[in-house]
């Protein structure tokens, strides 16, 4: 039964209901449309996600309405995006089309077809999680396929985010959803042995241990494709700091390459395809800082998978200001990785490490790369060098059979002979970054401001929470020479007006800001 409507230059919107006539009562089901044929322009908004503005003429047509999907057809390219509705940004028989759009169908085609499209059955499921219910590894990969190709809405897979938060994951679905993230993006295939990873769940400022880590083990003979994330709530990843040396955004086929030639490589994971559904749901997790145990389980040990890694050290900090506040927690956290890594055929050790401070000087990009660099010439801070060497021999001892106190002589001794060092700059070269980069040349923002010590004493407490919130204030990540300087550590004697503290800013306005926020750093008694 065709219901007839006109559209725009003399091209129409084609509605067919199907009909069912059953007892004499007339059974009316979803209609499906014939495409509404529209001219395309293209507006430079980047929003994440595929868009298109509708003017609101045709939305009716459509029967579209703001957040609705609708799909475009341009040849043989096709693309689900979000509707948004405008009288003025638009013309009657017009759609616009966001950065994302554009990219999907190629160069921006005269004409597109539009039409709408029905709910995925993925909706489905994010309800029948939101009940509580199990979900089974076929609807899993559903929701996350969707996601990925754009086909849920932002508030859909909010939801799914939502629901997991409150209902939990069982170890079958934990499975599930991490070889469903795997499966949404692209493999790297390491033809090199052995291959080995380290991973954070964060939360301690600086601590950048991993680009210790990956120079060390691979001098070893070892293979490191590590990819890493950019902050979401810290000044810096290890991908924001590492981008200081050199690029980070690599491609899959970049990372094995480089990898297999100097043994390790640092890249940032958004940049690579690997694991991509990964990136879409921390976008969503990020706001309310929801971290799902069987998600963040998923999310981490997907990138491990998806880039050949046999074994896997997590280092998990317990302290009152991080994301694990008790030994018991984080022992609990741990039988969730070393279970996810049985059922995955990886082999997984946790360790329990000290988050009650942060560890290094430098908290924010150019000024952890310092350190980083600072080590491996030779001197920087003592707690991150030795934090570094202890990973290293705890990967030893779980691979080799190396004795721990062994393992971090060995690391040490990688350290002190300049080893480390000259295999970081084949991955900085590598990576497209100078090799002859010194801490000296890593200079922080020109606007800067020191805290001192207010009496004598000895410094209790250094807060995480505090220091990392005082390096974002001032610009970190986004702006990488911003950050904070601890001149002290905890346990060091001070006396009046020693400093405690720098802080560093390309910006004045956002320094001055930042000092009038009177945070509680460092407490001296």
């Amino acid at each position: 039964m065709p219901f007839l409507t006109r559209g725009h230059s003399s091209r129409f919107s084609i509605m067919y209901f199907t009909v069912l006539r059953l007892r004499g009562m007339v059974f009316m089901f979803t209609p499906l449309y014939i495409p509404m044929e529209l001219r395309a322009k293209k507006i430079d908004i980047d929003a994440d996600r595929p868009v298109v503005v509708l003017h609101e003429k045709d939305a009716r047509r459509l029967c579209a309405h703001p957040g609705s999907r609708v799909e475009l057809r341009h040849g043989e390219k096709a693309v689900i995006a979000t509707v948004a509705v405008s009288r003025r940004a638009v013309r009657p028989g017009e759609v616009g089309l966001f950065i994302d759009v554009c990219e999907e169908l190629g160069e921006v085609p005269g004409h597109v077809n539009v039409l709408p499209t029905t709910e995925p059955r993925s909706v489905s499921y994010i309800r029948k999680k939101l009940d509580g219910r199990h979900l089974a590894p076929g609807e899993i990969y559903e929701i996350i396929m969707d996601t990925v190709e754009d086909r849920l809405t932002t508030t859909e897979a909010a939801v799914f985010v939502a629901a997991c938060y409150v209902h939990g994951l069982s170890m079958d679905e934990t499975v599930a959803l991490t070889e469903a993230i795997v499966a949404s993006g692209e493999i790297v295939e390491i033809s090199r042995r052995p291959v080995v990873d380290k991973h954070c769940i964060g939360g301690v400022p600086n601590n950048r241990t991993t680009m210790i880590f990956v120079p060390v083990m691979a001098s070893l003979g070892f293979y490191v494709p590590k990819t890493s994330s950019r902050a979401i709530t810290s000044p810096a990843g290890t991908a924001d700091t590492m981008e200081v040396l050199a690029p980070v955004n690599l491609s899959a086929e970049e990372i094995k390459e480089i990898t297999e030639s100097v043994g390790g490589v640092m890249a940032w994971g958004g940049s690579t395809g690997i694991a991509a559904a990964d990136d879409r749901l921390i976008s969503i997790r990020r706001p309310l800082s929801l971290d799902p145990q069987g998600m963040l389980l998923a999310s981490i040990m997907a990138k491990k998978r998806a880039v050949s890694s046999e074994y896997v050290l997590i280092d998990i900090p317990v302290g009152d200001e991080v994301k694990v506040t008790s030994v018991k927690k984080g022992e609990d956290l741990a039988k969730g990785f070393v279970s996810l890594g049985q059922r995955l055929g990886m082999r997984v050790k946790v360790v329990l490490t000290d988050g009650s401070a942060p560890i290094g000087r430098g908290v924010g990009p150019v000024l952890e790369a310092r350190d980083v660099l600072s080590i491996l010439y030779g001197g920087g801070p003592e707690d991150l060098r030795r934090k570094g060497a202890e990973l290293v021999a705890h990967m030893l001892e779980f691979v080799r059979g190396t004795p721990f106190e062994n393992g971090v002589r060995l690391a040490e001794e990688q350290i002190r002979s300049g080893a480390a060092l000259e295999k970081m700059k084949e991955i900085i070269e590598a990576q497209g970054g100078d090799p002859d980069v010194k801490p000296e040349d890593l200079q922080p923002g020109k606007y800067s401001e020191t805290v001192v010590a207010e009496r004598d004493g000895v410094v209790r407490r250094i807060s995480n929470r505090g220091v990392a919130e005082l390096a974002r204030a001032v610009g970190a990540p986004f702006s990488k020479k911003s950050g904070v300087y601890l001149h002290v550590t905890r346990g060091a004697k001070v006396r009046k007006g020693d400093p405690l503290l720098t802080v560093y800013s390309e910006s004045k306005k956002l320094l001055k800001e930042a000092m009038a926020l009177r945070l509680d750093l460092v407490s001296v008694e």
